[in-house]
C-alpha cells in the first residue's frame, strides 16, 4: 500500500527512479556534514543531476530523513488520484445547499445515493454520459421528492450539467454489464474474452465444417428473374481448402434437405481431403442438421464406425459430429473463410455486398444488373480454383503455404484421404419408410415398385428411399435390417393386348420358380413330417405317461341305493330290448306272408298288368 491506497505502474517507475538518485547521492551521504569534500563531491553530484549544489543539499536531507519512498514522493500531490470535488463543483453546491435547507440527509448520503443511481443507468442500458446522467438525476429527484424534498430543489438536481468526467469514470465499470443485459452479441464481439485456437498439427479432412452463405451476386434464372444463389460450402480446417456447391433456387423455394444431403455427398466423393472424420456443423434451421446428423450416423454404421458421427461424450474425440453454439461466429472457422471469400468475391463488376438495403452498384440511380447464371458459376469456379493455389502468410497454421500446397505436404508425410462407397452414401442420405411386401411389390408415397427378390418375401421390409440420386435414380432400396437386398424399379403398366406384358409375366414366372427352387435348395428340401410323426410323444414319454395314469386309477364305491337304481335300469334296458325284438319279429313273420300270397294267378296277372 501506497498512501493507503494500491501501488500503480507510475508508482513502480517512481521507486524506481529513487533508488537510482539514491545510489547518485550516496557518496554525499556517507559524508559528514562538515567533512572538507563533502562540497567538491556535492558539486560532482549536482552536475551529473543536472541541478544546484543547494538543491543536492535538499535532496541529501529528504533521503536522510525518509528515505526512498520520500525521494519518490518528489512533485507528488498528496491527494492524488482521489476527486477534488464529489461529483462536480455544481453537484456539490446543490447538495450542501439541500442539505442545510431539508435536513433529512447529509452531502454523503446524497452523493452515495447519486452514485448508486449513476450506476444502476449504466447497467439499465445508458448509451452516453449525458443520457446517464438524465436518467440518473431523474430517478434519484424523483426518490427524494417522495421523501419530501422541496420541488425547486428537484428541479435544480435535473437541470445540472452532467460531470462526464466522473460518468466516464463510474461507465468504466458498470457499462460493460448494461451492453451483456441488452446487447448480447456487442457484448460478444467487444468483451466476451476469446480461448485462442489453432489448427496446426491437423492432417486433411480432419474437421470439416459445413455452412450455407448467399452468393452476392445478382443472377438471372431461366425466366428472366433476379436471384442471389446459395453457396453449400464444405470448409477443411487443416488446409482451408473450399468445396462448395452452387444453387440456384426457384422464387420462394429454400435450401432443401436433399440438396444439402445431395452436397455432402459430392463432397465425400469429390474432395481432394476426403470424406471428413469430423464434422462441425452449423445450427441454422436452413441445414435441419438433426436429419444430417441421424443420416451420419447411418453412414457410420454403414462403413463399420470407420466414419463415427455421435455428438454424445462416449463417441471417439478424434470421430465426433460436433455443432457449433447458435449465434457464436466465433467459433465458427468456416464464417472467418466466407470473410476472405467475399475478398476474391469483389473483384466482379456486380458484386453488391452483404447489405442488401445498401447494394454497390456500377450505374447512379439505377438497379442493380444480374449476370447469366452460368457465367457467373464458370467464374467462380474459375476464382475458387484462384484461391486453392494462393498463399495465406496471416493463418497461423498453414505456414505460409497455399491450400494446394498444404493438401500435398501432407500426402507427401503419408496421409491419404478417406473414400465412402457411393451406395453407402446413398443409404445413409434416404428417408427410410416401413412397408408389407405384396406379391412382389411395396407402394412408396403413392407409387409401386417392384423387385424379383421381393415375391419370396413375405411381411414388412424397411424401404429406403435415396435423396441423393433422385431424381437420376427412380428406384428405392430394400433393407433387412443393416443388409442391403436389393432395389426395387417403379411398376410398369402394360396394355390389356401388349405383347411385352405377356413375356413379362412369363418371365415372372420363370423367376419365381428359380427363386424358389433356390431357396428349396438352401433349405435343404422340404421337411419329411411322416418320418417324424410320433417321435415327440415318444420321446417325452406319453405313453408311460398314460400307463402310470391308468395304474393310479382307484374304483369309487357307490351307495346302496344307486345300485339298485342302477339294477332297475338294467333290467328295464333288457325288457325293453325284448319287446323291440318280438315287434321285429312279428313284423319280418307278416312280410313273409304277403310275399307267399303273391303266387296267387290274380296277383301275378295284376303285376303284369302294372298294378
Amino acid at each position: 500500500m501506497i498512501d493507503g491506497r494500491a501501488p500503480r505502474d507510475d508508482d513502480f517507475e517512481r521507486v524506481q527512479q529513487a533508488r537510482d538518485l539514491m545510489l547518485l547521492l550516496k557518496p554525499v551521504l556517507d559524508l559528514p556534514e562538515r567533512h572538507r569534500g563533502r562540497r567538491a563531491m556535492a558539486e560532482e553530484v549536482a552536475r551529473a543531476l543536472g541541478k544546484s549544489v543547494a538543491q543536492v543539499y535538499r535532496l541529501c536531507e529528504i533521503a536522510r530523513e525518509g528515505g526512498v519512498l520520500a525521494l519518490a514522493r518528489l512533485g507528488q500531490r498528496r491527494d492524488r488520484g482521489q476527486a477534488r470535488t464529489l461529483i462536480s463543483s455544481g453537484w456539490l453546491a446543490w447538495a450542501q445547499e439541500a442539505a442545510g435547507r431539508w435536513g433529512a440527509m447529509d452531502v454523503p448520503e446524497l452523493a452515495e445515493r447519486m452514485r448508486q443511481a449513476v450506476r444502476s443507468a449504466w447497467v439499465g442500458g445508458a448509451a452516453s454520459e449525458r443520457q446517464c446522467w438524465l436518467k440518473a438525476t431523474t430517478h434519484v429527484a424523483k426518490e427524494l421528492m417522495e421523501m419530501g424534498l422541496p420541488r425547486d430543489l428537484g428541479a435544480r438536481l435535473i437541470s445540472l450539467p452532467a460531470p462526464r468526467r466522473y460518468l466516464d469514470a463510474e461507465g468504466r465499470h458498470f457499462r460493460v454489464a448494461g451492453r451483456f443485459l441488452r446487447d448480447a452479441k456487442g457484448f460478444y464481439d467487444k468483451n466476451r474474452a476469446p480461448v485462442k485456437r489453432t489448427a496446426a498439427g491437423m492432417m486433411p479432412g480432419e474437421v470439416v465444417c459445413g455452412d450455407i452463405t448467399p452468393l452476392d451476386i445478382p443472377v438471372l434464372r431461366e425466366d428472366g428473374s433476379t436471384a442471389y444463389a446459395r453457396i453449400v460450402m464444405w470448409h477443411d480446417v487443416a488446409t482451408n481448402w473450399l468445396h462448395y456447391d452452387l444453387v440456384l433456387l426457384d422464387k420462394g423455394e429454400g435450401i432443401r434437405r436433399d440438396v444439402v444431403a445431395a452436397s455432402f455427398a459430392r463432397m465425400c466423393e469429390e474432395a481432394p481431403f476426403g470424406a471428413p472424420r469430423r464434422l462441425y456443423l452449423d445450427n441454422g434451421s436452413e441445414y435441419r442438421w438433426d436429419e444430417m446428423l441421424a443420416a451420419a450416423k447411418r453412414l457410420a454404421d454403414l462403413t463399420q464406425h470407420a466414419f463415427a458421427a455421435e455428438d454424445a461424450a462416449t463417441a471417439p474425440e478424434d470421430r465426433r459430429v460436433v455443432r457449433s453454439i447458435p449465434f457464436h461466429p466465433r467459433g465458427k472457422r468456416v464464417e472467418g473463410q466466407f470473410g476472405n471469400l467475399r475478398h476474391w468475391l469483389a473483384w466482379w463488376v456486380g458484386y453488391v455486398g452483404g447489405n442488401r438495403m445498401t447494394k454497390k452498384v456500377v450505374t447512379l440511380g439505377k438497379g442493380v444488373q444480374p449476370a447469366p447464371f452460368d457465367e457467373v458459376r464458370q467464374w467462380l469456379k474459375a476464382t475458387i480454383d484462384d484461391y486453392l493455389v494462393t498463399p495465406q502468410p496471416s493463418a497461423e497454421h498453414m505456414g505460409g503455404m497455399s491450400p494446394q500446397q498444404k493438401l500435398e505436404a501432407a500426402r507427401v508425410a503419408g496421409w491419404k484421404p478417406w473414400h465412402v462407397d457411393r451406395l453407402a452414401l446413398a443409404l445413409a442420405f434416404a428417408d427410410l419408410e416401413t412397408r408389407v411386401v405384396s406379391r412382389g411389390t411395396v407402394q412408396v408415397r403413392g407409387k409401386t415398385y417392384y423387385a424379383d427378390f421381393l415375391m419370396w418375401i413375405e411381411g414388412r421390409v424397411t424401404v429406403a428411399v435415396p435423396r441423393i440420386l433422385a431424381p437420376a435414380f427412380d428406384a428405392v432400396y430394400i433393407l433387412d435390417g443393416q443388409r442391403v437386398l436389393g432395389w426395387a424399379e417403379p411398376e410398369r403398366v402394360y396394355g390389356l393386348l401388349d405383347e411385352a406384358g405377356a413375356k413379362e409375366a412369363a418371365r415372372r414366372a420363370k423367376a419365381a420358380r428359380v427363386l424358389m427352387g433356390q431357396k428349396i435348395e438352401a433349405a435343404g428340401g422340404p421337411l419329411d413330417e411322416s418320418a417324424t410323426a410320433g417321435l415327440r410323444a415318444k420321446l417325452l414319454g406319453l405313453d408311460e405317461t398314460l400307463e402310470e395314469a391308468r395304474s393310479a386309477a382307484q374304483q369309487v364305491q357307490v351307495s346302496p341305493e344307486l345300485v339298485a337304481l342302477m339294477d332297475g335300469m338294467r333290467r328295464a334296458e333288457a325288457e325293453a330290448i325284448a319287446r323291440i325284438n318280438a315287434a321285429y319279429q312279428a313284423r319280418q313273420a307278416d312280410g313273409m306272408d304277403r310275399f307267399a300270397a303273391g303266387d296267387d294267378p290274380e296277383t301275378q296277372l295284376a303285376r303284369e298288368m302294372g298294378l
